[in-house]
């Protein structure tokens, strides 16, 4: 029997028997944990999932102090690419600190590029060997069978599944969804750009002679179910993205031009014959189909897509700043959509409209030169060898994994041009993966640090200062953007249903006890003290008599969202509401004007001005005219369509 341990002090797969060897498979688990954990999360979309999130992150941080500090390596040495990003980081900061009309929404996006950072960096320079990659790698693919499975259970079986999430509060599918496959997302989108993003590697560890031909086959079946579940999301434009990817990826994977011409045939087909079968068997893929060209299908993207270039036109260089785009398309002075939009379903926009060309450029300029390296590389790498005592040839294991990550990143490319990423960590990270696995196989690391007693020391407490600072700057915004949300949608539920009304007042205490947990977090969030302001103005339903003394509170609460972003209508809109409530008429005009004016092809803007017309009846044509626009721009806008059915009887 041959000893676990050789000669050179190795044990098979394991590989060196020491202490920093031992840290770089924490480290490497550490990875593959978070990116598996964010996917099964809902992609991380939410707030109160991303909690869970924030922490592995540190983790990550200290983990590779703790290398740093016991890695006997010596040169130790480090790679220079993921500093590249740093500008783009600190531009970022910048942003959200001086530019933003909305720093508080810019600073989730702070959040998500810090944490990508950290992510990218320690994948780089740790997971040494190509046993750590295999591990990462097949941690990272797991979450797709989960995913896979509730795809399936939804179109087949149960509609309204949703993806199991660590969450204190219960969650519903959106009824828009309802019989498409969303995974182990929340929105069909999402689900599809996963898909798309893991696809290119499952065909190439298929189809190119390197994994053992069981493990081939397995990649082939895992490749056939992927593209079977972008064609349940039945959405269009992953199918384009599909043609796309089944022309590109038989020239990596076969030598032979007939090979290369016979496999894009045969995927092309595939995509229609599915599209073709979709099409006749799924009434909802057809109604999809029939709209697709539409504001209410998928052709709204060419609307907020035009948007966002005015939003860059407008602010060429700098951009209107971080997290500014979802108020920014509120607030058009052209554009009317009754569905308002977080980001333009297109990276490369948001990027462009919220940073600037500064930011698109600090943003593209390192990616583009990784790959143009990455891309030379494997061009110079040998398409197959010779293995001795075996038959056939096998591709390099340099070029196999370059043609992974070369792969993955176009795909992720593809998907950033077509519908959002940036917004959900899940995603995002496996695109920082496939970036890392191009600097690993490209670039050599250069930069060499010391390997003293005191500097290893030094390397891990500047981790733990490092990791305690991310959690320290970005829990509280993030707990805090958590009961926002939830409060704000207890609030809707609320009111729609006139709980407050007629119902429990315990609700409404509840809800108001979740935005001031939320303004204790965050102070800084303009969005809490508005939501805190709506909520206070609904306590006139328990106790009218005391109108000045909620109306007064209310309206302490949306001058201190205005003092936060005196540019956002929302906040003026809701102190006209607080200073009606209070009776100063006068005031209450001035403020919804104000709302009017930065917003003029809003709904809610409209029906808040014919709100308050209504109350003269002197005005009530202009009353009328207000809630008709209102419903003009959102004829699903319910509380309009009362007040425009109120005001005719009149």
């Amino acid at each position: 029997m041959p000893p676990l341990i050789d000669k050179s002090g190795n044990i098979a797969y394991f590989g060196q028997l020491s202490l920093g060897n031992l840290v770089d498979w924490m480290v490497t688990f550490c990875l593959g944990g978070t990116v598996a954990l964010s996917t099964l999360l809902l992609g991380g979309v939410r707030p109160d999932t991303h909690v869970w999130l924030l922490p592995l992150f540190c983790c990550l941080m200290v983990l590779h102090g703790l290398w740093l500090a016991v890695e006997k390596e010596q040169p130790k040495r480090v790679s220079h690419i993921p500093l590249m990003f740093i500008p783009l980081l600190v531009w970022i900061w910048a942003s959200v600190m001086w530019i933003s009309p909305t720093p508080w929404r810019g600073w989730y996006e702070l959040i998500y590029a810090l944490e990508a950072g950290v992510f990218l960096w320690v994948a780089v320079n740790n997971v040494r060997t190509r046993a750590h990659l295999w591990v990462l790698l097949t941690l990272a693919l797991s979450p797709a069978s989960y995913a896979i499975f509730v795809g399936f259970y939804q179109y087949f079986q149960n509609p309204s599944k949703l993806a199991t999430a660590f969450s204190e509060h219960g969650l519903k599918l959106s009824p828009e969804f309802l019989g498409q496959a969303t995974g182990s997302f929340a929105d069909p989108n999402s689900f599809a750009a996963f898909l798309l993003i893991l696809l290119p590697s499952m065909l190439i560890a298929g189809l190119v002679p390197r994994l053992p031909i069981m493990v081939r086959l397995l990649c082939v079946y895992i490749a056939v179910i992927f593209v079977i579940g972008i064609f349940l999301t039945q959405l269009l434009w992953p199918l384009v993205l599909l043609l796309i990817l089944s022309v590109v990826l038989p020239w990596i994977c076969f030598l032979k031009v007939s090979h290369r011409v016979w496999a894009i045939v045969v995927g092309v087909s595939i995509v229609f014959a599915g599209l073709a079968t979709q099409f006749i068997f799924s009434p909802k893929f057809q109604e999809r189909a029939s709209v697709a060209m539409t504001e209410e299908g998928e052709a709204v993207r060419f609307v907020l897509w035009a948007e966002a270039l005015e939003i860059v036109a407008d602010s060429p260089l700098f951009g209107a700043g971080g997290g500014s785009f979802a108020a920014a398309f509120e607030q058009s002075d052209t554009v009317t959509l009754h569905k308002l939009p977080v980001t333009p379903h297109n990276d490369y926009l948001l990027v462009f409209s919220e940073y600037g060309i500064l930011g698109g450029l600090l943003f593209l300029l390192p990616s583009m030169l990784i790959i143009r390296w990455s891309f030379r590389r494997w061009m110079a790498e040998p398409l197959r060898l010779k293995l001795r005592g075996k038959n056939g040839t096998t591709m390099p294991p340099t070029r196999f994994f370059l043609s992974l990550g070369l792969a993955g990143t176009f795909s992720f490319a593809m998907c950033l041009f077509s519908t959002f990423v940036f917004y959900l960590p899940g995603l995002s990270l496996y695109g920082v993966l496939f970036l890392a696995i191009l600097i690993k196989s490209s670039f050599t690391r250069k930069v060499i640090i010391s390997v003293g007693g005191w500097a290893r020391l030094a390397y891990f407490c500047l981790s733990l200062i490092m990791a305690y600072g991310l959690y320290a700057v970005s829990a509280p915004r993030i707990q805090a953007q958590a009961a926002e949300l939830h409060g704000r949608q207890r609030l809707d539920q609320l009111i729609e249903a006139r709980v407050h009304v007629s119902g429990s007042t315990v609700l409404l205490d509840e809800v108001i006890e979740w935005y001031e947990t939320s303004s204790l977090l965050d102070p800084g969030n303009a969005d809490i003290w508005l939501g805190l302001s709506a909520a206070q103005c609904q306590l006139y339903y328990r106790n009218p008599s005391s109108y000045e003394a909620i109306g007064a509170l209310a309206v302490d609460y949306a001058q201190r969202a205005i003092a936060l972003s005196e540019h956002y209508w929302m906040v003026w809109a809701q102190l006209g509401i607080a200073e009606g409530l209070r009776g100063n008429e006068a005031e209450a005009q001035v403020a919804l004007a104000r709302a009017l004016e930065l917003a003029p092809n809003n709904s809610n803007a409209h029906y808040y001005w014919a709100a308050y017309l209504s109350h003269d009846k002197e005005r009530n044509s202009d009353a009328i005219s207000s809630v008709n626009r209102a419903l003009e721009i959102n004829p699903n806008n319910a509380a309009a369509r009362r007040l425009q059915q109120k005001l005719l009887i009149l």
